[in-house]
């Protein structure tokens, strides 16, 4: 059976949600309760996709609104990994790096992370399609949002990590086919994995994300693909939803509508 279009996606996500629209540059971003347990959204995927690379939110401003999280910075410029409140870049050289509170940030998904499951142990999976079958086995609703806390022993790690863009920007499916890759073996990190319901679609990623960071701090990015020896996952289940979209004059005047399903694929690197 035929998916609907991507623009009656867009109109179920705002009839079913009490979306939090919060304008960039006012004092309505710490709207939400400090600690709550809302998905906190920085811009939309299909904005991402098609170019919208100028930073929106403040590092700043997403610790204040979680303590976990993923997304990218100003300009494309590398993998944003958020752990324990610490955010940290992943450069397209491999280099990891803390992020100071005034580096901006054009997409991201942040909250504070309260795990709602007992830990459950990982053990022996071979790919990032084992790791996303463990994560959905725990799943009690498909229609919430999750976020996922991997710690663990891994025989290898696949990532990569976008180069900083300029002006005027490319399509995201453009730069990534270019994007640098590296590969891991033997090392101990942590994955940091939301997954969106398949009704957001345009506005993130259906399925999961997963990004990766190193328990030294010194590799991480956009995970492709890992072989797990051992380890422990959390989870939080999230049902509440804030958006921020940007105010910017070519924001205004995009066409978000665009089914960019196949793109989103080529972007991501793997099935979902």
């Amino acid at each position: 059976m035929q998916r609907k279009a991507l623009g009656s996606s867009l109109g179920m996500v705002l009839a079913i949600f009490s979306l939090v629209f919060l304008g960039v540059g006012c004092q309505s971003t710490q709207a939400l309760v400090p600690n709550s347990d809302a998905l906190y959204q920085v811009s939309l995927l299909n904005a991402l996709m098609l170019g919208e690379y100028d930073g929106v939110v403040s590092v700043a401003k997403l610790k204040e609104q979680g303590d976990v999280g993923i997304g990218t910075f100003d300009a494309l410029d590398g993998e944003m990994i958020m752990l324990d409140g610490v955010v940290y870049k992943a450069h397209s050289t491999g280099e990891v790096v803390v992020q100071e509170d005034a580096e901006t940030v054009p997409f991201g998904a942040v909250t504070w992370f309260d795990a709602d499951f007992p830990a459950l142990p990982v053990q022996s999976v071979p790919d990032i399609a084992g790791i996303k079958t463990l994560l959905d086995g725990s799943l009690e609703d498909f229609n919430a949002f999750y976020v996922a806390v991997l710690e663990g022993k891994f025989s290898m790690v696949h990532v990569r990590s976008v180069p900083e863009q300029t002006k005027p920007y490319p399509r995201l499916s453009a730069i990534a086919a270019k994007q640098p890759e590296f590969i891991y073996e033997d090392l101990e990190g942590t994955i940091v994995a939301f997954r969106c319901p398949d009704y957001v679609e345009g506005i993130n990623l259906p399925g999961w994300h997963l990004h990766f960071l190193s328990d030294d701090k010194k590799k991480g990015g956009h995970l492709l693909d890992a072989k797990i020896d051992i380890g422990e996952v959390q989870m939080d289940v999230i049902r509440e939803f804030a958006l921020v979209l940007p105010q910017s004059a070519s924001f205004a005047s995009m066409d978000v509508t665009h089914d960019l399903r196949n793109e989103t694929i080529q972007v991501e690197g793997k099935e979902k």
